[in-house]
């Protein structure tokens, strides 16, 4: 069967839910103000948990209380995870420079998440490796603010060590594929960050409908950002895989669903 094809769709970036937000300790808060994390000048306050700027509201009531928020820029979201203010247990990735608690995952999304990688590992492409649950550090997204995600599965450049000392960043990724089950519509909005980034293939595994969304020429770094071609595989169907603009292979969609 032939894969379905739709025009292209503009995707905004959903704004974080505020009960979806890391609530930071007052010990992580004095360990950035001590290492200099926080410039003192900026009037970085702890509030409810919370970056808070000290002079927010005094220019007329927001409607949106993200706008009340500090926005983490990259390199101090690295360096609070290099001196251990924040670690693994913490469960928490940076999105438009907020810090958000990471979802909650079932043995469904788990087991697609490594049947998709075991599927692209058998394809062993050389000069690339796959990579599940892993972050991809993005400088700028939609609006500017940086962002750390971590898709469920990507592939990327090189071999696993050329990564221990940084992280892989949308120039060394060639694809990025996100799970949906119960997060469909939060995974389509994520996708802006992948598009105004350049990652040149991104895939929703639609675990509910049974079909894989494969999004490609992304548009780049422009509002709205998009991908221009949309195609939907069901579950007859095989997907081409398409590394630094080369088909590697082919992967059948329902050798990735359960």
């Amino acid at each position: 069967m032939e894969p379905r094809s739709q025009t292209s769709a503009t995707l905004e970036p959903l704004p974080v839910p505020v009960e979806e937000l890391y609530r930071m300790s007052p010990e992580v808060y004095r360990g950035m103000v001590e290492h200099g994390l926080l410039n003192g000048s900026e009037g970085i306050l702890l509030v409810n948990g919370l970056l808070v700027h000290e002079t927010a509201g005094t220019e007329g009531p927001s409607t949106d209380p993200l706008d009340r928020l500090y926005r983490i820029p990259l390199e101090v979201y690295h360096e609070i995870a290099e001196i251990g203010l924040l670690g693994p247990s913490d469960k928490v990735v940076l999105l438009d420079g907020l810090l958000v608690k990471k979802m909650g995952k079932g043995d469904p999304h788990v087991s697609v998440t490594l049947l998709v990688s075991q599927a692209l590992r058998a394809l062993g492409e050389r000069g690339w490796h796959v990579r599940p649950e892993a972050p991809v550090a993005m400088s700028s997204g939609p609006k500017g603010r940086p962002s750390v995600p971590e898709p469920d599965v990507s592939v990327v450049r090189g071999s696993i060590r050329d990564y221990m000392t940084r992280t892989p960043t949308p120039a060394d990724t060639a694809l990025v594929i996100e799970v949906a089950d119960s997060s469909l519509r939060k995974d389509r909005s994520g996708l802006a960050r992948y598009s105004w980034t350049n990652i040149p293939v991104t895939w929703i595994v639609n675990v509910n409908e049974r079909i894989v969304e494969v999004y490609s020429r992304p548009t780049g770094s422009v509002e709205p950002a998009k991908y221009q071609e949309i195609k939907m595989y069901g579950i007859d169907d095989e997907i081409q895989v398409v590394i630094d603009g080369r088909e590697v292979g082919k992967v059948a969609v329902k050798d990735l669903l359960p």
